[in-house]
């Protein structure tokens, strides 16, 4: 069962978007095509994703990158246009890829290839795995099947919807809270009937208190389960 990165493809040329979503896909990602301002953003808000690839039109004057930032702020971002529109992009922040039409596709799987590379974080702790134990993510009932100091894989109920790039995590039993980041996302393949999903997250930006807890409850589990 493979995970496949998700891509926003936000463009308003029909042949365009077909073009890269099939080199994308070619590639073994998901891409997901929005022709307007409006349906990019909606897919921003409603599902989670790995890039957005977006028409410098769409960030400059149609709002999606500013209202990409406002909830995933390191989301990495690859705009296509002309040379002015890569003038018009360049302040707006290192994340920022650029690629000038027309698109020759291996420039264009390279650069994808290196956002992605750039905005995943490197695993600082060994992993454990753990018999999978009772938590909530974003509310709804979950199981942690393995842990490291600084991250977490779980299994959830299959709603994609419930993984957003940031989520809360808790541990009802002993109390632990935790902000995550999403770090991918891997859904059943398509023969198959189970009604659960994957995710990996790395905690971030908690406070020591929370940061403590974790740990602490790190060296609770690995310890209940070797006996």
């Amino acid at each position: 069962m493979l995970f496949r990165q998700q891509v926003i493809v936000a463009t308003p040329d029909i042949n365009e978007s077909r073009m890269l979503c099939s080199w994308l896909e070619a590639e073994g990602f998901e891409a997901v095509p929005r022709s307007t301002p409006k349906s990019a953003c909606d897919a921003i808000v409603l599902q989670p994703f790995d890039l957005l690839i977006a028409d410098a039109g769409f960030v400059l004057n149609g709002g999606v990158r500013g209202f990409g930032l406002a909830r995933f702020r390191e989301t990495p971002v690859i705009v296509l246009g002309d040379a002015a529109g890569g003038r018009g992009c360049a302040p707006l922040g290192s994340q920022i890829m650029f690629l000038e039409r027309p698109v020759d596709r291996a420039v264009f799987i390279c650069t994808v290839t290196m956002a992605l590379m750039d905005a995943r974080a490197e695993r600082k702790s060994p992993r454990r795995s753990v018999k999978p134990f009772e938590a909530t993510v974003n509310g709804v009932p979950s199981h942690i099947i393995d842990v490291s100091t600084d991250g977490v894989r779980l299994e959830l109920p299959r709603d994609r919807r419930m993984v957003t790039p940031q989520f809360v995590m808790r541990v009802p039993l002993i109390g632990v809270g935790v902000a995550v980041r999403r770090k991918w996302v891997r859904m059943p393949r398509p023969d198959e009937t189970v009604n659960l999903m994957w995710c990996g997250g790395q905690l971030f930006q908690n406070p020591p208190m929370a940061e403590q807890g974790w740990r602490r409850f790190i060296d609770t589990l690995v310890a209940v389960n070797t006996h």
